[in-house]
């Protein structure tokens, strides 16, 4: 039996927006099994039952340790905030080295949008102990129509009713939990692949359409549209998709590199934790983000950033269904690191206020994903995946950085290891590194 009981914390339920202070957590095997005050002499009288001798308080918190028999870590974390794990609602999980950069921002939890056999792996190995990582929850492969507009196009394409059935195949035979689409389907072939999914009970997300109506989408149940720039230009069909039950992933921060990166000058080296990357990484972003900014010149494609910030802004003035994702590891956007970009903007340029942008990063995708019995929130009976900050995110949602501590089930992440895991990938090899190729 593994126990923790945090004591003397500030706690975030994320049920609503109250703070319950000064409040204990029992941990237990991996679960939340009490919340409450005094909860370490609770255990120490359910530990020892009667004890002769003991006839005062003092008295029993002398025999404390005697009664835990060393099976209880009590950790005193007096003015710390506890909160849900964060979840990154939009990622590529597609190199090990990240795992423990998620885990030192407090990222217990990953939505990946781009799932092959080897990310099925992966989270069976992160569930049964095996991988140092954040628990993932995967879409298949992205599938796409012919797009030459994307360069070095990895995507899976779609030509045939063939294609469809393979991909829905793949998808369903991995356990992975959504099928993921690009906008370059054709029309006819994209509604006979929405048709199937549904039938297989299968949700589709992506980035909508470029052929076909997006009302469309929404009237067959199109399930998450990915990226604010990803939304119609008309604020009607938005309001549509929004009404329609759709979910949302504004992404706001990568879509900023368009501009950033291509327009405006600013360069990766730049970024805070750039030299936490890997060298072979920061290569590679080097040489892809020159790609990117070749592609885009010559296309022409400049959007307005102000424009896309509405239309995210425009949905979530008819819907509270949308979560925070990052699109880590996209050249600028850092692993674990950037969800506090992400929250701060939603704060900043969504209009949101702190409580709604971390129900974006916990409640709403554990909702989105099936999981709000057992994650998303702190409540008796839910997964010990817990997030300990030194100060307090709904006063200042910049307090996210301020990580001391994480649980994640029956594991421990101290200050001093998660300092090491922000930093450590800098100093690995490229032969160190496991990269999913597809």
């Amino acid at each position: 039996m593994k126990q923790y009981i945090l004591t003397h914390g500030n706690l975030l339920t994320m049920r609503d927006r109250t703070i319950k202070y000064d409040t204990d957590i029992l941990i237990r095997d991996g679960k939340i099994q009490k919340i409450g005050r005094n909860l370490t002499a609770s255990a120490v009288q359910e530990a020892a039952g009667p004890v002769n001798g003991i006839n005062s308080e003092a008295d029993a918190w002398k025999c404390e340790a005697d009664a835990l028999n060393g099976e209880t870590k009590i950790l005193d974390i007096s003015g710390r905030y506890v909160m849900p794990g964060l979840i990154d609602s939009h990622c590529h999980y597609d190199a090990d080295y990240m795992g423990k950069m998620f885990l030192a921002c407090g990222v217990t939890s990953v939505r990946n949008m781009r799932g092959y056999k080897r990310h099925a792996e992966y989270a069976a190995e992160t569930l049964a102990g095996k991988r140092t990582g954040p628990y993932i929850y995967s879409s298949g492969p992205i599938y796409d129509g012919e797009d030459p507009g994307i360069p070095d196009n990895s995507n899976e394409i779609v030509r045939t009713e063939a294609d469809v059935e393979q991909a829905i195949e793949y998808t369903i035979r991995n356990g992975f939990l959504w099928l993921k689409t690009y906008p370059s389907i054709e029309p006819e072939l994209y509604r006979y692949l929405l048709k199937r999914a549904r039938q297989q009970g299968l949700p589709v997300c992506g980035h909508m359409s470029k052929k076909l109506d997006d009302k469309v989408l929404a009237d067959a149940g199109y399930y998450c549209c990915e990226h604010s720039s990803s939304l119609p230009s008309h604020n009607a069909d938005i309001r549509y998709l929004a009404e329609s039950g759709m979910w949302f992933t504004p992404t706001q921060a990568v879509c900023e590199t368009l501009p950033d990166y291509v327009w405006n000058g600013k360069t990766l080296p730049e970024l805070e934790h750039f030299k936490d990357l890997p060298e072979c990484e920061r290569e590679s972003w080097e040489s892809r983000n020159r790609k990117i900014i070749e592609s885009y010149r010559s296309q022409g494609v400049r959007p307005d950033i102000r424009v896309v910030i509405s239309r995210g802004r425009t949905f979530l003035e008819y819907s509270d269904r949308f979560m925070a994702g990052t699109d880590c590891a996209y050249p600028g956007i850092i692993p674990g690191f950037s969800m506090a970009d992400e929250l701060e903007k939603l704060v900043e340029l969504y209009g949101c206020t702190a409580f709604e942008a971390l129900k974006a990063a916990t409640v709403n995708p554990a909702a989105h994903i099936g999981l709000e019995e057992k994650k998303g929130s702190i409540r008796e009976g839910m997964d010990a995946d817990i997030v300990v900050l030194a100060g307090n995110p709904l006063a200042d949602i910049g307090n996210v950085r301020k990580v001391s501590m994480v649980f994640q089930g029956t594991n421990l992440y101290d200050e001093e290891t998660i300092r090491a895991y922000g930093s450590e990938a800098g100093f690995l090899k490229k032969e160190e590194i496991e990269f999913i190729h597809w």
